[in-house]
């Protein structure tokens, strides 16, 4: 991988000069330091972020407070600065300052408790520090007193209430996420990042929340930005980031443990422990366990009992057993305040039940490893990272037996980031580089013919550039460049935003993106058996290379594989009379042979077994009986998925390659924030995507015979021929008194009531047409295309207003002009393609959190959401539009127990049966208690 080894080579060269070009040149530059406290009680506040700002706002150093509450900046060229001082819970406080080569400053800040940060510090948007406000995107953050407040089986469940956020729950820890539709099981069409990392499971690149390393009690902050990313973070970030942050060592050390129940026979129990030695060495380890009862599949129910016949065996019935475990650590070390190397790493094993594109996965023993080091170095960041997967024993449910899956894959990842000023500071700069490598390793049970040659390269490159055009206007651009090995493009990604601040409380954001999503190893690369369909076996395949079904000379499409249905069409069509034959040969080879002397008795003929079964060997095609040609009769057109039959020949689409989803989004906001209690955001936009991967849907076209006389007749006059020129065979008939006129009608009429098996009255075959590149009789092919374009519009809106500093009220709208495009939107017209985004058209979320003086804290939600229709892969239906009551509450026991506090979580208070995703089961109501106990 020469590719892999230059970059590794520069980003180490990049690191060392980040760690050794400082300290020569701090010798004239100035020191700042200080002590943060509550100016309440006066006590220090531990682990408070400072952050040095530039007069345009952009960040040029930080540092965060120790066990005593001081900090210190060093390194810090003379000019004209603000010093931000940022606490969770507190307001933000800043002070002007004015620094001379040499200077040794102290500011020091008392912060006010307020519980409510409106207007947060991001880095998710931009790749830097900026404020919500600032920020060139539409961005929603979850701060740490929310995420703790809740009470969920995986921390992924915080985000239910999110604007924006299209949650489909499961299973009892699981959850289906994008930002704006486009949901799918097995989904990962949302860029995940856990502390800068992506968090998908390698090669597979689904979401699986409840294996992230992403425990409540650990998570400092969520980042969720709405919109396409990929201007700077590369492929498949056309849909929007969600970033979790966990709690660094040296601003949160500590011990904490909880442990809790309820519902579902569920037990949870977490644990931290963070530290800092000599206030250079951070450390931590975090370790996670739960398990729980899932929600069972009802027989009664209709949509259930389909699931439950698709892959329940007797032998093998569904296990509904649920649990999990996480081990995660950190090391950090700081070199200077504003050089820190992180090192993080850690595994997990779930067993759980997943919905996925081929069926219902059964995740047994799954283990998900990672390691990351990852260097911040003020202007400078770089990091390389690894995720790893090993499947255990997990299979998929199959009708009569399971599939075996095994998946050790890897994805490997380096990234360096630079950013800086110029023209005094009015133009700040960022530039980096990626590289990306993802290498499956199923053997053969998930990949099958592709195995050996799955692998994926991608490497990009990327620049933007922030200008202060005024005072009150800033304009942003980046352009980035990503070639993939497979696809083998360059995709070139820009960006441009006009952010106007009339004050520091309002702004206006008008942005386009232009982002692309390469297909994923799945798409391309997946070779599995799918199941059955009666008697034939479908094969779900990748479309790395796209499929071409076969036709004659004439463009007229040539079937195989006859099975016997009871459909009709017309449409002008040959089908091989070789295959014909081979199955005619199938069946006479099995007649027992004395049934078979019986009825050649009834013709008048008196044969010997034994010479029975050497006339009946010399009639194989492997003996030479060769029958060739096709038929001359019309035949009809079947499509298997949705029965329609009104189409042409012309309207078989072969399968192109693969290509890249591009997708150019517009997009207006308006932010404000009034008398620092209401901060209201509204977000319009329209999109429009080119080449999006659909689900995996049947391909294979079929064929009827409704004249089958004709059929017959060809197939006669083809069989005298074949028998006629095998000399042997011939040779005996002739023996018996047979001509092979005579031997191809005894061989006919003993097929007639298998040719003949189809229309009442009409005699109707079904042919399979097969793709050159799967020419499998009896084997239907399920796989990926591109759909032609589709473009919808919509709008967020969201408000939270603080009430007072104990009550805060949220409310928010999520609303799409469509979510469902047949073919004359897709730009398909004359095609059976359609497409769901498997996410409603509205959402409406609203509630409130309450914390009372004595300790006791109370919040409520209620969410609607609509109806909308399923098409994901085996999975389709209609999921009805539900409504649902979350309540909670919360006792802080600070006064008798200091550092002991309990939260108690009901999710679907009314305990309203419904569900969220077809193929899942129904769920209802779901209610946690956790105590949480953090050591002095």
């Amino acid at each position: 991988m020469p590719h892999l080894s230059k970059l590794c080579t520069f980003v180490w060269l990049l690191l060392l000069v980040a760690l050794t070009s400082g300290p020569a040149r701090a010798q004239q530059r100035a020191v700042i330091s200080g002590t943060v406290i509550d100016a309440g009680d006066g006590l220090p506040l531990i682990g408070a972020n400072v952050v040095l700002l530039r007069e345009n706002g952009s960040m040029v150093s930080g540092a965060a407070t120790g066990a005593d509450g001081t900090y210190q900046i060093t390194n810090v060229e003379p000019g004209d600065y603000t010093v931000a001082f940022r606490y969770v819970g507190y307001a933000e406080a800043r002070v002007e300052i004015s620094l001379q080569s040499g200077d040794r400053e102290t500011v020091d800040a008392a912060l006010d408790p307020s519980g409510f940060d409106l207007n947060a510090v991001v880095v998710t948007a931009s790749r830097q520090a900026e404020k919500v406000l600032d920020a060139p995107a539409s961005i929603s953050v979850l701060g740490t007193d929310e995420i703790e407040s809740n009470v969920v089986p995986s921390s992924a469940g915080v985000l239910r209430n999110t604007t924006g956020v299209d949650m489909a729950q499961t299973g009892v820890d699981r959850y289906e996420i994008v930002l704006r539709g486009f949901n799918n099981a097995f989904s990962g069409a949302t860029y995940v990042l856990t502390d800068y990392r992506q968090g998908a499971i390698a090669s597979l690149g689904v979401n699986a929340y409840n294996m992230m390393p992403i425990t409540q009690l650990d998570l400092e902050r969520v980042e969720v930005v709405r919109g396409p990313g990929s201007a700077l973070y590369g492929a498949g970030v056309d849909a929007g980031v969600v970033h979790f942050i966990t709690k660094d060592p040296f601003s949160y050390p500590g011990t904490t443990v909880s442990v809790g129940g309820g519902s579902r026979d569920m037990f949870l129990f977490s644990g931290r422990h963070a530290g800092v030695v000599n206030d250079r060495l951070g450390y931590k380890i975090v370790g996670n366990f739960s398990r729980a009862e899932e929600w069972h599949f009802d027989p009664n129910d209709r949509l259930d009992s389909l699931q439950l016949a698709s892959f329940r065996d007797e032998a093998l019935p569904v296990d509904y057993d649920n649990h999990k475990y996480n081990v995660n650590g950190t090391l950090s070390y700081r070199f200077r305040p504003d050089v820190t190397l992180t090192a993080n790493g850690g595994f997990a094993s779930s067993k759980s039940i997943f919905l996925s594109g081929i069926g219902t996965l059964q995740s047994d023993g799954f283990g998900y490893t990672y390691g990351q080091l990852r260097l911040d170095a003020g202007s400078f960041f770089a990091q390389a990272y690894v995720n790893a997967n090993d499947a255990g024993d997990s299979f998929v449910y199959r009708e009569s037996a399971i599939a075996q899956v095994v998946d050790n894959s890897r994805l490997f990842n380096a990234q360096a980031q630079y950013d800086f000023s110029v023209m005094e500071d009015r133009l700040r700069l960022i530039v980096g580089a990626d590289y990306e490598l993802t290498a499956p390793d199923t053997d053969g049970t998930i990949n099958g013919r592709n195995e050996d040659d799955d692998q994926i390269q991608e490497v990009g490159a990327y620049a933007q550039g922030t200008a202060r055009l005024h005072p009150k206007l800033d304009a942003t651009v980046a352009l980035r460049a990503d070639h993939n090995n497979v696809v083998d493009e360059v995709q070139v990604s820009p960006r441009a935003a006009l952010v106007l601040k009339p004050n520091a409380s309002h702004s206006l954001r008008a942005t386009f993106n232009r982002a692309f999503s390469s297909p994923g190893t799945n798409s391309l690369f997946l070779d599995i058996n799918a199941g059955s369909a009666g008697p034939l076996t479908i094969r779900a395949r990748g479309a790395v290379d796209g499929y071409h079904f076969q036709r004659d000379p004439q463009g007229d499409l040539i079937a195989s594989s006859l099975i016997p249905e009871r459909f009709g069409a017309q449409m002008a069509v040959g089908m091989p009379l070789d295959v014909v034959y081979d199955q005619v040969y199938t069946s006479l080879a099995a007649i027992p042979t004395p049934q078979l002397q019986a009825i050649l008795q009834s013709q008048g003929l008196e044969l010997s077994e034994e010479e029975i079964e050497q006339l009946v060997a010399l009639l194989s095609p492997q003996a030479g009986t060769n029958v060739t040609g096709t038929t001359e009769s019309d035949l009809g057109f079947l499509n298997l998925t949705t029965l329609t039959i009104d189409r042409t020949a012309d309207d078989v689409l072969d399968i192109q390659p693969l290509k890249q989803t591009v997708s150019q989004t517009y997009e207006l906001g308006y932010k404000g924030l009034f008398n620092d209690r209401l901060l209201v955001a509204v977000d319009g936009f329209y999109v429009r995507k080119r080449n999006f991967v659909g689900p995996l849907q049947v391909e294979s076209p079929f064929v009827l015979a409704p004249a089958s006389d004709a059929v017959i007749g060809d197939l006669q006059t083809a069989m005298a021929a074949g028998i006629e020129g095998n000399a042997t065979l011939n040779g005996a008939l002739q023996q018996y008194g047979l001509s092979a006129e005579a031997a191809a009608a005894l061989l006919t009429e003993l097929s007639r009531d298998q040719l003949e098996d189809g229309l009442p009255g009409q005699g109707s075959p079904i042919g399979i047409v097969q793709p050159r590149e799967n020419a499998i009789p009896g084997q239907l092919l399920l796989t990926y295309r591109n759909y032609g374009e589709v473009d919808y519009y919509g709008v967020d809106v969201s408000t939270r207003y603080m009430v007072s500093d104990r009550l805060d009220v949220f409310a928010n709208l999520s609303w799409l002009n469509d979510n469902f495009f047949d073919a004359e939107e897709l730009d398909e017209s004359g095609t059976t393609l359609e497409l769901s985004m498997n996410a409603p058209r509205t959402k409406v979320k609203a509630g409130f959190d309450y914390t009372a003086p004595a300790g006791w804290r109370a919040n409520a939600s209620v969410r609607y959401i609509g109806e909308f229709t399923v098409r994901s892969g085996p999975y389709e239906g209609i999921v009805d539009a539900y409504t649902m009551l979350d309540l909670g509450a919360g006792y802080d026991f600070d006064a008798m127990v200091p550092g002991l506090r309990l939260d108690v979580s009901v999710m679907n208070a009314l305990d309203q049966t419904h569900r969220e995703f077809i193929g899942a089961p129904q769920l209802g109501r779901l209610a946690l208690a956790r105590l949480t106990y953090h050591l002095p």
